[in-house]
């Protein structure tokens, strides 16, 4: 496996403004916007960050038959037709601004990691190491609570649930208050906002309409905000949020992989990130929000209890998670 295969081609715009989607197209028009100074900084800005990412190798510890049997299993369990193995090259981000407006999105999108199912978010390395996952809790919410002056919840969901958070079923309660929060932070409407993908009454004990209520009812200090469309403002302060946290590892010359509300470096980081994760966000936004984390599996890589052929071939070009690693440590000696 040579080095090249570890690299995209680069020269593409990495900061992209979309315009309004109209009803005539199924998605929304890339506007050309000239010399905008924002746009020249984030672009300065996204450089760093994306050399940072291209100088550390992102992977998944899983020969490719593991990978494509936990995938075949997320998929079944997500209803879905098919899975496919990540495009291990697109280790590089950008950025895309909404409805012809600076002050809409932004989030980083495009690095394999960021569409990676969470289940295997855990077996991602870097350069070989484990890692860990870091997130906010609650991240819009925890900006809506800020930007009004009031104490920040260490569970702003909290409130909502009926079960206790450590059960599976508390955690699925709690994924679908925080899916419904967001989405009727985005809705143009809350009357006629369809429901959610996986919504489940036996989950919530309500109807639909009747969840969206109660969800709006628990909020009362952000009633003016549910059905307005201020989800994409809140987007462009969390991916500048997402921006300050990757340049100041950057600065560091450390790797840390951006998953919208939450960020992935190797595990001896975990410290120095949730600092850096609160610092940040007390200086955008005056208070401390809290954070949570998930660790990755370790550097031993499990196997799913099937018998291995030995390969002599495999053995002097490794393929999979090890080809790679082989051919980004052969890459880093050459450079």
């Amino acid at each position: 496996m040579g080095s090249g295969t570890l690299r995209r081609r680069g020269g593409a715009e990495g900061i992209i403004l979309k315009g309004k989607k109209n009803k005539k197209a199924d998605k929304k028009p890339l506007l050309a916007y000239g010399d905008v100074a924002f746009a020249n900084e984030a672009r300065e800005n996204l450089h760093v960050i994306n050399r940072m990412l291209s100088d550390n190798l992102a992977d998944l510890s899983l020969c490719e038959r593991e990978v494509q049997s936990k995938l075949h299993e997320i998929a079944f369990i997500r209803e879905r037709t098919s899975a496919h193995s990540p495009d291990y090259t697109a280790r590089t981000v950008y950025r895309v601004f909404n409805n012809s407006d600076w002050e809409q999105g932004g989030r980083f999108n495009g690095a394999w990691w960021i569409g990676c199912p969470s289940p295997l978010r855990p077996y991602i390395h870097i350069d070989g190491k484990r890692t860990v996952e870091v997130d906010y809790s609650g991240l819009h919410a925890a900006m809506l609570f800020a930007e009004a002056g009031l104490q920040i919840p260490n569970d702003p969901y909290e409130r909502c649930l009926s079960k206790a958070i450590d059960t599976p079923e508390g955690k699925a309660e709690r994924k679908l208050v925080k899916l419904t929060f967001n989405a009727l932070l985005n809705a143009k409407t809350v009357q006629h906002f369809g429901q959610v993908k996986g919504y489940s009454e036996d989950l919530t004990g309500r109807e639909w309409d009747d969840f969206k209520k109660f969800i709006v009812s628990s909020f009362p200090e952000f009633k003016q905000h549910f059905g307005s469309g201020v989800g994409l403002r809140l987007q462009r302060k969390d991916s500048d949020l997402a921006e300050r946290v990757m340049l100041k590892f950057a600065a560091m010359g450390y790797a840390c992989l951006p998953v919208h509300d939450s960020f992935i470096v190797h595990h001896e980081m975990q410290d120095v990130l949730t600092d850096t994760m609160k610092a940040v966000f007390k200086d955008m936004f005056g208070s401390v929000g809290e954070t949570d984390f998930d660790m990755g599996i370790g550097e031993a890589v499990s196997g799913i209890g099937e018998p291995i052929d030995v390969n002599m071939e495999d053995l002097l070009a490794p393929t999979g998670h090890a080809g790679r690693l082989q051919a980004y440590q052969l890459m880093r000696e050459q450079a």
